[in-house]
């Protein structure tokens, strides 16, 4: 059974407030979300009251945030967990030169574009949540 799609979901205090953040900092596109208090799904943004989830793009890349109430209530042993954390979220683009440039006037990076040990051309910012994004070049050679 071979995976199709990775789509990482998020825990954050204001989904509204990250959907902002991706699409204005990161120019990545609103697909969806769902209403806190209705359950209603919609499709344009801004959104028409308070959101439990939604799900971003920008090319193939796909994340979804959901609130801590609503994610908890799902999975209550993540009550306690720390937004943000330990986890890197790495987005492929064509020209890391480019991105780096549009982002960083908007947004400090915690490192520029720079070669890794391993190889790939990579720079990282944090998002407003604390999760950190790591871009590459994609040149790196699959392992």
């Amino acid at each position: 059974m071979p995976v199709t799609r990775a789509a990482p979901k998020l825990m954050v205090e204001d989904v509204a407030r990250s959907v902002a953040f991706y699409r204005e900092a990161l120019g990545f596109d609103f697909v969806c979300g769902v209403t806190e208090d209705t359950r209603q799904v919609v499709d344009q943004w801004p959104a028409p009251g308070r959101l439990a989830l939604a799900e971003v793009r920008c090319g193939q890349a796909r994340l979804i945030f959901q609130s801590r109430g609503s994610l908890t209530a799902e999975l209550p042993r993540l009550g306690e967990a720390k937004i943000g954390g330990s986890v890197v979220i790495v987005l492929t683009c064509d020209d890391l030169d480019a991105l780096y440039e549009r982002i960083s006037e908007r947004t400090p990076f915690l490192k520029a574009p720079h070669v890794t040990f391993y190889g790939a051309r990579e720079c990282s910012l944090q998002d407003v949540n604390g999760y950190v994004l790591t871009f590459s070049d994609g040149a790196e050679q699959d392992h």
